[in-house]
């Protein structure tokens, strides 16, 4: 004869743990600002906060509202638009030029969007 015994729910041993799972702490979507840079100055960037995506092969810089730091303005991604026929000119003349596969679209850093706004 065997015998069972039920454990009623109120009855806790000394030696059981009850966890308890927390939620994380929810935080506002952050705006992802996307930086062009040259390579070689990856590391000044991310000493200043930028971020390596994985996913979309892109530089940003985590911002609430959209803002970055000072000295991060000048690898900021500007979209431009290039007429198809046009595109091997402006590849030699901005050196920043880079195709967006995703969002179908040419990116140029601060420097290079001058360059192309005054011709």
């Amino acid at each position: 004869m065997t015998k069972t015994s039920v454990k009623k729910e109120s009855e806790v041993s000394v030696n059981e743990v009850v966890e308890e799972v927390v939620e994380p702490k929810k935080l506002p979507n952050k705006k992802q600002v996307r930086l062009l840079f040259k390579y070689a100055d990856r590391g000044e960037a991310k000493a200043l906060g930028a971020k390596w995506n994985s996913v979309e092969k892109m530089w940003y810089y985590p911002s609430v509202d959209g803002s970055i730091p000072i000295e991060l303005n000048k690898y900021k991604s500007y979209d431009i638009h290039i007429d198809y026929d046009d595109k091997e000119y402006w590849k030699e003349a901005l050196s920043s030029l880079k195709w967006d596969a995703t969002r179908k679209l040419w990116m140029v850093n601060e420097e290079d969007h001058l360059k192309f706004l005054s011709v």
